[in-house]
Order: structure tokens, then C-alpha cells, then sequence
């Protein structure tokens, strides 16, 4: 197996060859967000490539300005490549490479499809955005993913800034609550798969601790 970068039109040639329609759309989902906000030069997308050459997951992610930040914003595996560990190869792939970078934190809004996903990796949540992903935030590891669950047990709310925690409620503020009906019903449905992984109720009293509530 290998790891290379894809330009916009070798991923829009990869991805042409996806099968599932939920798969397909949430590739095109990736592209226009890529179009849109970020560059394909300087943070082009990276895909596990198997044995046989094809290529079976894609993950797109960008690092701030002043290195503080990895965000991973999408990582898909299209349904017939599931259930073989790469999104776990690729993501480890990526870790492992930019541990030399000093980037202080990793940060990912999860979709509620991948949470068995993200919860095997050990990740835990401060709460749930208007568009029904849940939002995780912390130290990045020294060396490889493996470490994350043990960052996840030691992290504290108290190891981010007053301003970016209030940056954070903000989209997190309604926790659920504005969401889509049906959305809304399976929040209520993954609160028991959630259970001692769901936060916000810690993010509120930080929050609160900045700014107290007025009478």
C-alpha cells in the first residue's frame, strides 16, 4: 500500500469511478469545498492506494497559518473498500508524517455515519453543530495516532483560550437544537452510543466561567 497526492483533476478522475451514489455525492460534497475555500496546491488531497492500485480512501485536511491547528476536514472510503481498516491506514499515515511539524492541535467535525469510526479511535465530542456534526478538538499527538485515547483521558477544556472556547460555543451553541427534524431524532437516537463521550455540558461551564450567565 501507498499514499499520494491527488491534483483536482486526478481526483476528479478517481472518484468518477465510485459506485455508490451516497459515496459519489459526499466525494463532489469534498471537491466544491476544496473549489471554494481551500487550494489544491498547497494542501492537495491525500488517497490510500492498495495493492491491487486502487485507490480506496481519500482524506482532505489543511494546517493553519501559524501551525496551531491540523484539521481534517473529510475522509471517505466509498462503500465497497469498507470494513478494511484504510480510513484507520490513512489517517495514521497522515499523523505519523506531520509529527515533525509541531502542529499544537487536530481538530474534525464528525458526521453521526462515522462516529463508530472516530469512537474506536478513541475521540470524544464537545457538542454537535447546526449541521449535525460532532465537534472534537485536541493536543496532537508526538508521534502517531495510537497515542490519541490517552490525550483524550488527560485533555481539559483549560488547555484552550478563553477566545477560541468562545469560538467554539458559538457554533455549538444550540447543541442539536436547530437541527433537521429527522436529524434531531437520531441526535436523540446516538446519545446512548455517546454515553461519557458527549461534552457539552463541560463546554457550557467553561463558557460560562468566561462569561457568567447575567441575571
Amino acid at each position: 500500500m501507498k499514499v499520494i497526492e491527488l491534483n483536482r483533476d486526478e481526483y476528479l478522475v478517481s472518484v468518477k469511478k465510485i459506485a455508490d451514489f451516497k459515496s459519489l455525492s459526499f466525494s463532489k460534497n469534498a471537491l466544491e469545498w476544496w473549489d471554494n475555500y481551500y487550494s489544491w496546491e498547497k494542501f492537495p488531497p491525500l488517497c490510500l492506494v492498495n495493492d491491487k492500485g486502487k485507490h480506496v480512501c481519500y482524506l482532505f485536511y489543511t494546517i493553519s497559518k501559524d501551525n496551531e491547528y491540523l484539521t481534517i476536514h473529510n475522509l471517505l472510503t466509498p462503500n465497497t473498500h469498507r470494513s478494511f481498516g484504510y480510513a484507520y491506514k490513512l489517517l495514521k499515515h497522515l499523523f505519523a508524517h506531520l509529527a515533525d511539524n509541531k502542529i499544537r492541535r487536530f481538530k474534525m467535525n464528525c458526521v453521526s455515519s462515522s462516529l463508530d469510526f472516530y469512537n474506536k479511535l478513541g475521540l470524544e465530542y464537545w457538542g454537535i453543530n447546526d449541521l449535525s456534526q460532532y465537534y472534537c478538538d485536541f493536543k496532537m499527538p508526538l508521534l502517531d495516532i495510537s497515542e490519541i485515547p490517552q490525550i483524550v483521558k488527560d485533555s481539559r477544556l483549560s488547555e484552550i483560550s478563553d477566545e477560541r472556547i468562545m469560538q467554539i460555543y458559538e457554533k455549538l451553541k444550540n447543541n442539536g437544537t436547530e437541527v433537521e427534524e429527522k436529524m434531531l431524532d437520531k441526535f436523540e437516537e446516538l446519545k446512548e452510543k455517546l454515553e461519557g463521550k458527549y461534552h457539552f455540558n463541560l463546554l457550557q461551564e467553561r463558557v460560562d466561567e468566561i462569561e457568567p450567565p447575567k441575571d
